[in-house]
């Protein structure tokens, strides 16, 4: 009698076990969910586009770049060191805040992106202002069938965009 209740037991005990999962994952966590520890966003945009145009500053971005840029998105803090890549574009960065400017930051990057008219490189130290966009590095190659441009831009930002 005693081994069959500690069986039905087991069993009982088995069946809770089974329906646990789906209490624990029922209020799973989105992707944004991850940001709240990080607040800032840094934005990186990349194309086989002109990103400028040739006499403007490098913050002055062309409203068709930033439409038809692919977009890598990492959640950061306000001083951090990291890696972002994808399958055409690596970029190692660190960045921090500048004393006394809230919205101002030191920003250190080295990257690659592979386009497919060949890769360009860059890296470099900048001023990266809080919601601003900047090209960083690119190339032009200029041909009997035209210009052909790839650019890498980036901007720090707070979650949604601003």
């Amino acid at each position: 009698m005693r081994r069959i209740e500690s069986y039905a037991i087991w069993w009982a005990n088995l069946a809770f076990l089974s329906l646990l999962p789906g209490f624990v994952f029922a209020g799973s966590a989105g992707p944004e969910d991850y940001l709240a520890d990080k607040p800032l966003v840094l934005e990186v945009r990349y194309c086989e586009c002109q990103a400028t145009k040739t006499d403007s500053e490098p913050s002055d971005l062309l409203p068709s770049f930033l439409k038809d840029s692919s977009l890598i998105t990492v959640g950061v803090s306000s001083e951090e060191t990291g890696f972002a890549s994808s399958k055409e574009l690596a970029i190692g960065y660190e960045f921090k805040p500048v004393t006394g400017s809230p919205k101002q930051f030191q920003f250190n990057y080295a990257g690659r992106y592979t386009a497919s008219n060949g890769s360009s490189a860059g890296s470099g130290e900048l001023l990266l202002i809080q919601g601003q966009w900047v090209n960083l590095f690119g190339s032009l190659d200029e041909s009997k069938a035209g210009a052909q441009h790839s650019n890498v831009a980036v901007r720090l930002a707070k979650p949604g965009g601003s």
